[in-house]
């Protein structure tokens, strides 16, 4: 598969690779998605350039979030997935493959179900900054009868 990965920290064009690398197998509770969108999220970018502290593995393919078609799934996971469009998230997080190539792949429960209706484009936004969003608004009790003021939100 095409990927883009770092071994190192540092400024991106100083520390990225892009080439060929085998894709991750499947465990028996994940699932390989073909990557249409990749999203890149601020926590991805500190990660690469060392302000979150030392580099966590030897490779490390960049981007939290994304969307695509599952293609391959683990021996527990249920076969009527492959096919299934989803969106990611949490992709990188305490691991070294997220969704900066051809495939991702990562536990089932990270990849949700993405409506035809949505795009790619859309359901690669989803992931870290909707549930940030939706924590920030729900966490500290009901905003019925609130006003809420979200800047940015366009």
């Amino acid at each position: 598969m095409k990927a883009a990965w770092y071994e190192k920290i540092g400024k991106a064009d100083e520390v990225l690779y892009i080439g060929d690398m085998d894709p991750i197998e499947c465990g028996p509770h994940d699932v390989r998605v073909r990557i249409h969108v990749s999203g890149i999220n601020p926590s991805d970018v500190k990660t690469r350039a060392g302000a979150r502290g030392d580099i966590a593995f030897p490779r490390i393919i960049p981007h939290s979030d994304g969307a695509g078609v599952i293609e391959m799934v683990g021996s527990q996971v249920d076969k009527a997935r492959i096919g299934e469009k989803v969106w990611l998230y949490n992709a990188a997080w305490q691991r070294p493959f997220g969704t900066c190539a051809q495939y991702c792949t990562l536990p089932s429960e990270q990849a949700v179900s993405l409506p035809d209706h949505i795009d790619f484009d859309a359901g690669a936004c989803l992931g870290v900054p909707a549930m940030t969003a939706l924590y920030g608004l729900l966490c500290d009790g009901d905003i019925r009868d609130k006003v809420v003021f979200i800047s940015g939100g366009a």
